[in-house]
């Protein structure tokens, strides 16, 4: 039985007198039945200037049906507004319901009359499963289903993971090369596509160019031992922004037997979005215990923290997602039940879709890469002379099948859903430890309850537990992004911005000492970006495989092999000074440098290769200050042109300046450390082993003998004077 709360709607002429209640309380009730007699006044016009008040008398009829437990309302009441008026006892609740009719007793949902307001349709709002039947549920009937779930699961020791299809495990097309070269042994890409599955679908639209076309599969290398692993540890769900045809015939070829996703397939049809993913479509009471594996983070604008992003698998070259028309082309969309301008768009898209793959069926984009390898190997070499015998041609191909995604992904499901029971465990074992061992003023001890390895309030949110995985892989890094980030999106709202953050990083706009990492784009390497960061040492310039590396294995790589080749230009050296770090040490040229050495030019120089502004110089204390100069004010971004060496510290204002002597040993200390000590950076400059971390200073040099040094400049003033 189910009470049900009835109201008196706001259809009636408030305000209202209740004159006579029909019914008591245990009297049974029928839809539309008189219960309640009242009264209410109106005015009614008798010409241009005169009204006179009317009181009608009239009935109120039951919207619902059942046995009336209690009146909320009493003879003689005067009511201003639609209040409750009872409560019923429904003999159901209508809380599960198939295409408008309830699965229970049979009822039409759709029924509808004027003393109702509400439709019992509204009654059961939740879909929970993942095909079209139409079946819908209450929030009630919803909160108990999914509990069971959770229970299940946590019996089995597994969570939930709902899997994308396209570029996530699986790559699509339906360009006609492949079927040619599966049947050619003597292609170079005969190999690659040997093992590709196909299918045919007959549900495109009367009319459509690619209406009943082979589809090309190629399952991701190493899918097979994938799921079957993590099929031990996780519950698997079929989520795809594709077609239920389309899904379901990739279902049949990832899962024949149907022992991994069985039924549990939903598709674009069921998503109730156009554009966007929810995990509330399938868990509309929690998703504590649910992960997701996407190419695509955008679209679950309201699920990230259960996302785990995978590389996208791209086998077919060039062919990307078949259904990109329906991915998102913005990150604020939402899922929700379609409008009619979204039911527009969805055409709109679906048209966009039929010329996407029309354009593969025409255009054939894979032969003509293959065709164009295929030229620039019958190239004859430049420098061939008449006659001389060219090497065989061995034709390249254009696909290959070397990734290697899926490896570091079960390692990550791995290591959450550990991470996940090790918890849950945890607090249960810590509860357990609280709990009493007798009861209040009993001397016997307690007898332990019978423990199903089951208890939902300590169950934690694996979104959590994820987030601390991430966050530990860039973590302390100060990353800034160049050529990666579209005009007028803001870095930490980009994609991989976001991605950056979400594994610890901090991502800022622009480059300063604070920055360890700059990440480039290979197809713009020199921008203004790249230039100021080259003047930095400090800063490690990488390539952008280097994040999306880092952020597919988990782990912080080492830079060395992403490391970005950087141009003298940019790093803002000249040739005179190369020229004067690398010169020898001897005793004649030290002394004629230092007689036509340019010291604003040098000072300058360094001021470039330091990085150092006015912005980096309005602290405390500026790098220029701790290496013996200091900086004019200037309001420019360029380096200022007022750097001027510092004068030596000494007792007195007015002190004699340092002799000849004592400079030429200076400068020759210091080049001499400086020539003897060099390393190359991880960009390719060089600096001091000083900066690399290693001494410079030549009172640790073993080979500079000062007073060898001091008695050839001696010599060599004496001689002058001659």
């Amino acid at each position: 039985m189910y009470d049900k709360v009835v109201s008196l709607g706001s259809r009636l002429h408030y305000p209202i007198t209740v004159t006579r209640l029909l019914k008591k309380p245990g009297d049974s009730i029928k839809k539309q039945e008189t219960i309640v007699e009242y009264k209410f006044t109106w005015r009614r016009q008798l010409d241009d200037d005169q009204w006179t008040d009317e009181t009608t008398y009239t009935e109120y009829e039951s919207p619902a049906e059942g046995v009336l437990k209690e009146w909320r309302i009493r003879e003689g009441m005067v009511i201003n507004a639609d209040m409750p008026c009872m409560t019923v006892e429904e003999a159901c609740g209508h809380e599960v319901q198939i295409q408008g009719m309830c699965t229970i007793c049979g009822a039409d949902m759709t029924e509808t009359n004027w003393a109702s307001e509400e439709r019992d349709t509204d009654r059961a709002m939740i879909n929970m499963t993942h095909d079209q039947t139409g079946l819908m549920v209450s929030a009630s009937v919803a909160q108990k289903a999914e509990h069971e779930t959770q229970r299940r699961l946590l019996r089995q020791r597994k969570l939930s993971l709902v899997v994308d299809l396209d570029q996530t495990i699986i790559h699509a097309c339906i360009e006609p090369t492949i079927g040619e070269w599966q049947r050619d042994p003597n292609n170079p890409n005969h190999a690659a596509v040997k093992d590709v599955r196909s299918f045919q679908l007959d549900d495109g639209p009367k009319g459509f160019g690619a209406n009943g076309c082979t589809y090309y599969i190629k399952l991701r290398p190493g899918l097979a031992d994938f799921l079957d692993e993590v099929s031990r540890m996780y519950e698997l769900h079929v989520y795809t922004m594709g077609t239920r045809a389309y899904a379901q015939a990739i279902a049949s070829i990832v899962d024949p037997e149907k022992k991994l996703f069985g039924n549990r397939v939903i598709s674009r049809d069921e998503n109730g979005s156009i554009t966007a993913k929810s995990l509330q479509r399938l868990f509309p009471v929690s998703t504590d215990m649910v992960v997701i594996i996407d190419d695509r983070a955008d679209v679950w604008p309201y699920n990230r923290p259960n996302l785990i992003k995978v590389v996208p698998y791209d086998f077919f070259k060039g062919i990307g997602d078949i259904n990109s028309s329906f991915l998102p082309k913005r990150q604020d969309l939402a899922a929700r039940t379609l409008t009619a301008d979204e039911e527009a768009s969805l055409k709109i898209q679906a048209k966009e879709q039929e010329k996407t793959l029309e354009k593969q069926l025409t255009d054939r984009p894979l032969l003509h890469l293959q065709e164009e390898l295929d030229k620039e190997g019958d190239q004859v070499p430049e420098n061939a002379s008449v006659g001389q015998a060219l090497p065989i041609h061995t034709r390249q191909h254009v696909l290959n099948d070397e990734d290697e995604e899926l490896i570091a992904l079960q390692d990550h499901l791995t290591d959450l859903h550990t991470a996940f029971y090790e918890l849950y465990d945890r607090r249960r074992m810590d509860r357990k430890r609280a709990e009493p061992t007798r009861a209040p003023g009993s001397t016997e001890r307690r007898k332990s309850s019978v423990d199903d390895g089951v208890d939902l309030s300590m169950v934690p949110d694996v979104g959590d537990i994820l987030d601390e995985l991430k966050s530990n892989v860039l973590s302390g890094l100060v990353i800034v992004l160049s050529g990666l980030v579209p005009l007028g999106v803001r870095v930490e709202e980009s994609e991989i911005g976001l991605q950056a953050l979400t594994f610890g990083a901090q991502v800022l706009d622009s480059v300063s000492k604070r920055v360890t990492h700059l990440v480039v784009s290979t197809a713009r390497p020199r921008t203004k970006k790249v230039q100021q960061a080259a003047k930095i040492p400090s800063i490690k310039i990488v390539n952008q495989n280097w994040l999306l590396d880092c952020l597919s294995q988990w782990r912080r790589l080492d830079e060395r092999p992403y490391y970005l080749e950087i141009l003298d230009v940019d790093r803002g050296r000249s040739a005179d000074v190369t020229e004067v770090v690398s010169e020898d040490d001897d005793a004649e040229a030290e002394a004629r440098e230092l007689k036509d050495f340019d010291w604003d030019t040098a000072d300058k120089d360094l001021q470039e290769i330091l990085g150092l502004d006015d912005e980096d110089m309005d602290g405390d204390e500026s790098e220029a200050d701790t290496m013996g100069f200091t900086a004019s004010e200037s309001g420019d971004e360029e380096p200022s042109q007022g750097l001027k060496r510092k004068a030596p510290a000494t007792d007195e204002e007015d002190s004699e300046p340092e002799s000849a002597l004592a400079k030429k040993q200076r400068v020759a200390r210091s080049r001499g450390a400086s020539s003897l000590r060099e390393v190359l950076t991880p960009n390719g400059d060089t600096q001091s082993q000083d900066e690399a971390g290693g001494p410079t200073n030549y009172d640790n040099n073993d080979d500079f003998d000062e007073d060898q040094l001091e008695r050839d400049l001696l010599a060599e003033l004496e001689a002058a004077g001659d």
